[in-house]
């Protein structure tokens, strides 16, 4: 899955990291559509619906990321990137320690 991000330039990698980030669990809209536009960055979008939304992943976005040096290889090493992308988030803010409640000091 490491692999995958490697597919993506430095731009779409920030995108990724940043729309996970700022995730809140939730399942993305339909509309308006949230994903990057898979004309302009069909690697972005592929790797954040295969973390957000695997269900919307159409034919029409794999084609608009597929170019000669993208094998069927790299589909699956991109798609697992978002995916593991995903599963490292939750861990994260699963594991992530609770905030205590602050104490008022009375005067």
């Amino acid at each position: 899955a490491p692999m995958g991000a490697g597919l993506l330039d430095a731009d779409d990698q920030d995108l990724v990291r940043a729309t996970l980030r700022d995730w809140d669990g939730s399942h993305p809209p339909l509309t308006p559509d949230p994903f990057p536009d898979r004309r302009e960055r069909p690697g972005a979008r592929l790797a954040l619906l295969a973390a957000l939304a695997p269900y919307r992943i159409t034919d029409a976005d794999v084609a608009a990321w597929r170019r000669p040096e993208h094998t069927d290889h790299c589909l699956v090493h991109l798609v697992a990137y978002g995916a593991f992308a995903a599963v490292d988030r939750i861990e994260t803010a699963l594991t992530a320690p609770a905030a205590s409640p602050t104490t008022r000091e009375t005067s």
